[in-house]
C-alpha cells in the first residue's frame, strides 16, 4: 500500500499478489518507483502512479543461516537517475556476483569477475561509479595447535567505474595539486552531471580501484557526495549468522577529500542515509537518532519518542498477529504444500480461538498449537507484549552440595566443586586460592546472618551473585574457633558442574581402561563445542581409542568441522634423530572410535552420530536421538516485538530420501541409563564404550612407530 505521510488521502493498493513475504523496500530517486524483494528471492519493482509490477530478476541459490535482509538479492540499489538497480546474487557457483538491471529494457548484464564474493552494491551520487564490499583480501590466520587456517577480515570497499573513459573515484594526486583541484583542471576525464548516469558495460568489472581502508568486516555501505558510510566489526562480529550476534557497531565514514577513515556514531545497531544524503537516522538500543552524514564525529541527536502514543484494540491486534504468523508458515516452511496440511483450513480452525483469547499469552498458546501441527521441530514462538512479570532476584552460588546435619540444624558442605587450572572459563568461589574450605565444614554465617537448615540455604544468597560476600566457617557447628573468608558468589552454577562432570567422565575412563582411552564431550555444534573440543582433543591424539561423546548435545551447525579433525587419514611418518617420528598430518589420531548419544542430543546434535557412521568412523552406542533436522535461517518479529521461527530447509541423502526428522538416528548399540545406576554413579553407556574399545583395541592395536 502507498499512504501520504499526513494520512489525508485512503490508502493506494499497489500489489495484488495472493501469497508472498514482500520486503525491503525502496524509492526510486525520483520517487516514482519502488523497489522490493520477497522471500523467493525475487526482485521487483512497482510503478507508484499505477501499481503495476515488473519481475526484475530471481536469484536461485542462497547461504543457509542468514538474515532476511542478508538474502540475495534483497541486497540492491538505485541508480540516482532511477534507469538502473545493482543487486548481489549467488550463482551455482556459490559466489555472490554483482548484476545491473536496466529498467525498460530489463537487460541484466553481470559486472564482477566471478572469482569473489562480492556484494552490497551503491550507486555514488553522481553516477559515476558503483561502490561495493568483496571479500578478496586473503590474508590467512594460522592455528597454534596444526596446520590449519582460515581468512578472516577478508573484506575490502572497492569501486567501478562506470565509465569507459570516466575518472577513478580517488585520483592520483602530485605534490604541488591541491585536494580541492578538480578533475578537469588536473586534465582528467570529467564526472558525469549528476542524474546523468551511463554505463559501459564491456570491461566494467576490470575498471576497479580499492579505497585505501584495512582489511575488515564491511557492510551497509552508503554514500554522499563528500563521504563512504559503512558499517564494520574488526573484532568480527560480522558473519553468517549475524541475527545471532547481535550487538552494538561502529559507523566509519572515509572522507572522499581527505581520503581518511573517520569514526561516525559508535555502539549503533543499524543507519540508514536519507534521500538527500544530509543526514544519518540510526538506531542505538531502543533510541532512535539522527546525526549529520560528514565523515566526522557526530554528536547525534537522539529524538524523543516518549509522546509517540496510539490507541489500539487489543483483539484486533491479536486477530493481526495471528494471521501473520500463519502467514510467515506459509511462505516461509521448507515444504510447499505444507507436509499435506490444509493450511487455510488451519486458519479458520484456530482463528476461531483467537477470538476467545484474554490476554497475548493466549494468543502465543494459540500460534504454538497453530505451528504445531506441522508436526516439525524448530517451530517456535516467542515473545510479544505480555504482561510483565515480578523483577527476577539473583542468588549467589558458591559451587558446592550441601547435606544438612541433623544434629545441629546446620548446613554441611558435601562436595565441593573444582575445575582443573587450565581453564579459566569459570572460576568456583570456594577453590579461589586462600579460600581453604574443606568438605565436611559447616556454613555456619553470611555476611553475619545466622545460617541454619530452618531455611533454605538459597535464600541466604538472595542478590548476592557477584557480590563479595563474607563466609563464617567452622569445622564444628559452633562459632568457638570459626574463621571467616570473602567470596564472590556465581550466578550460576551449571557451567561449573558441567565441566566437574565432563572431568569425572574422562578420569573414568582413563581408569577403567588403563589409560588407553581418551574422552571428549560436544555440548554442542557450535561455540561450546568450538571451545571444548580443541581443549580435549589435541592431548588425546595419540589414545589407543577416544570415546566421542555426543549425548546431551544441543546443536547449532554442522558437526562435520569437529568429525573431519577426527577422521583425517594418516598418509606418511617422517623420521627424525633425536626425537619420536613425526606424522602427515601433522595432528591426527589412529584411535579406534565409538560415538556416544541419547534422546536429549538434538538438532546438530542428531547429525553427530549420523555422519560419525556415515564416515564410517565408529560404532553408535546410547538411545535413538531427538530427531529434529530442519533448519531455520531467520527468526521473524511480529508487530509487539514478538515472533516465530519457520523452518525452511530439510536435510535428504543423495538419494533422495528424507532423514532423521521426526525419527531420529538409532544406535548401532541400544543401552539406556538406569536410576538405580546413575543414583551409585555408573554410567552404563560410558562403560560399554570403554568395552567395546577395548575389545578393538585387542583386535587391532595400531601401534604408533
Amino acid at each position: 500500500y502507498l499512504q501520504d505521510a499526513r494520512g489525508d488521502k485512503a490508502p493506494l493498493r499497489l500489489t495484488e499478489h495472493a501469497n508472498g513475504y514482500r520486503h525491503a523496500l525502496r524509492w526510486s530517486p525520483d520517487s516514482k518507483k519502488i523497489a522490493f524483494t520477497d522471500q523467493a528471492l525475487t526482485l521487483y519493482y512497482a510503478d507508484a502512479a499505477t501499481g503495476k509490477i515488473v519481475k526484475a530478476d530471481k536469484a536461485e541459490y542462497e547461504n543457509v543461516d542468514v538474515s532476511l535482509d542478508r538474502k540475495p538479492i534483497a541486497d540492491f540499489s538505485w541508480s540516482p537517475d532511477s534507469r538502473y538497480i545493482a543487486y548481489a546474487k549467488m550463482d551455482a557457483d556459490l559466489v555472490y556476483k554483482i548484476y545491473i538491471y536496466t529498467l525498460g529494457s530489463g537487460e541484466i548484464n553481470c559486472v564482477s569477475s566471478g572469482i569473489f564474493n562480492d556484494f552490497n552494491p551503491v550507486f555514488t551520487p553522481d553516477g559515476a561509479h558503483l561502490l561495493f564490499v568483496s571479500n578478496r583480501r586473503f590474508d590467512p590466520v594460522f592455528c597454534d595447535f596444526e596446520w590449519e587456517m582460515v581468512y578472516k577480515k577478508a573484506a575490502g570497499i572497492y569501486a567501478l567505474a562506470l565509465r569507459r573513459d570516466g575518472a577513478p573515484l580517488l585520483p592520483l594526486r602530485s605534490d604541488e595539486e591541491a585536494p580541492s583541484e578538480s578533475p578537469a583542471a588536473s586534465g582528467k576525464a570529467a564526472k558525469p552531471a549528476a542524474g546523468d548516469v551511463q554505463i559501459d558495460f564491456p570491461g566494467l568489472a576490470e575498471r576497479i580501484e580499492a579505497l585505501p581502508l584495512p582489511q575488515g568486516n564491511y557492510r551497509d555501505l552508503a554514500v554522499n557526495k563528500s563521504a563512504v558510510f559503512y558499517l564494520n566489526a574488526p573484532e568480527g562480529d560480522f558473519n553468517r549468522f549475524e541475527f545471532r550476534e547481535v550487538g552494538p557497531r561502529t559507523l566509519y565514514g572515509f572522507s572522499l577529500e581527505d581520503r581518511e577513515e573517520k569514526t561516525v556514531l559508535e555502539g549503533i545497531d543499524s543507519y540508514q542515509l536519507s534521500a538527500d544524503g544530509e543526514h544519518l537516522i540510526y538506531q542505538k538500543g531502543s533510541s532512535i537518532g539522527i546525526a549529520a552524514a560528514r565523515a566526522a564525529k557526530a554528536e547525534g541527536t537522539t529524538l524523543d519518542l516518549g509522546e509517540l502514543k496510539m490507541w489500539f484494540e487489543p483483539r484486533a491486534e491479536w486477530r493481526q498477529i495471528f494471521t501473520e504468523a500463519w502467514r510467515m508458515e506459509r511462505d516461509f516452511y521448507y515444504e510447499p504444500n505444507m507436509r499435506g496440511l490444509d493450511w487455510p483450513k488451519m486458519k479458520q480452525l484456530y482463528g476461531r480461538l483467537i477470538e476467545r483469547a484474554t490476554c497475548r499469552q493466549d494468543v502465543r498458546y494459540v500460534i504454538g498449537e497453530l505451528i504445531g501441527e506441522l508436526n516439525t521441530s524448530h517451530t517456535y514462538v516467542f515473545g510479544g507484549d505480555i504482561q510483565r512479570r515480578a523483577k527476577r532476584v539473583n542468588v549467589g552460588m558458591l559451587g558446592a552440595d550441601w547435606r544438612v546435619d541433623a544434629a545441629s540444624n546446620r548446613y554441611q558442605f558435601a562436595k565441593i566443586y573444582r575445575v582443573p587450572d587450565w581453564t579459566q572459563e569459570i572460576t568456583p568461589p570456594l577453590a579461589a586460592p586462600g579460600i581453604n574450605v574443606k568438605e565436611g565444614e559447616y556454613l555456619l554465617q553470611v555476611n553475619g546472618q545466622d545460617v541454619t537448615a530452618s531455611r533454605s540455604i538459597y535464600s541466604y544468597f538472595q542478590g548476592l551473585a557477584g557480590q563479595e560476600v563474607v563466609l563464617t566457617v567452622n569445622a564444628r557447628p559452633v562459632l568457638a574457633g570459626a574463621r571467616t573468608m570473602t567470596v564472590q558468589p556465581l550466578n550460576g552454577e551449571f557451567t561449573l558442574r558441567y565441566l566437574d562432570w565432563m572431568e569425572h567422565n574422562r578420569k573414568t575412563v582413563e581408569e577403567a581402561s588403563g589409560g588407553q582411552i581418551g574422552y571428549l564431550h560436544l555440548p554442542d555444534t557450535y561455540t561450546g563445542s568450538a571451545r571444548e573440543f580443541p581443549k580435549y582433543f589435541y592431548s588425546q591424539t595419540r589414545k589407543k581409542g577416544l570415546i566421542v561423546d555426543g549425548r546431551y548435545n544441543g546443536g547449532g551447525l554442522d558437526p562435520d568441522i569437529f568429525l573431519q579433525r577426527l577422521d583425517k587419514q594418516l598418509l606418511t611418518y617422517w623420521t627424525r634423530r633425536y626425537s619420536h617420528d613425526q606424522t602427515t598430518p601433522a595432528v591426527v589420531t589412529r584411535a579406534h572410535l565409538v560415538c556416544l548419544t541419547n534422546r536429549q542430543a538434538g538438532s546438530g546434535g542428531d547429525m553427530l552420530p549420523m555422519e560419525f557412521r556415515m564416515r564410517g568412523m565408529g560404532p553408535v552406542i546410547g538411545t535413538r536421538t531427538w530427531g529434529g533436522l530442519v533448519g531455520v535461517s531467520m527468526f521473524i518479529r511480529l508487530v509487539d516485538g514478538g515472533g516465530l521461527s519457520a523452518p525452511d530447509y530439510r536435510i535428504y541423502t543423495p538419494e533422495g530420501q528424507w532423514i532423521v526428522e521426526n525419527e531420529g538416528v538409532t544406535p548401532d548399540i541400544e543401552i539406556d541409563l538406569n536410576s538405580e545406576e546413575m543414583a551409585r554413579g555408573y554410567d552404563a553407556q560410558l562403560m560399554k564404550g570403554v568395552e567395546v574399545l577395548l575389545e578393538q583395541i585387542k583386535a587391532d592395536p595400531r601401534p604408533w612407530p
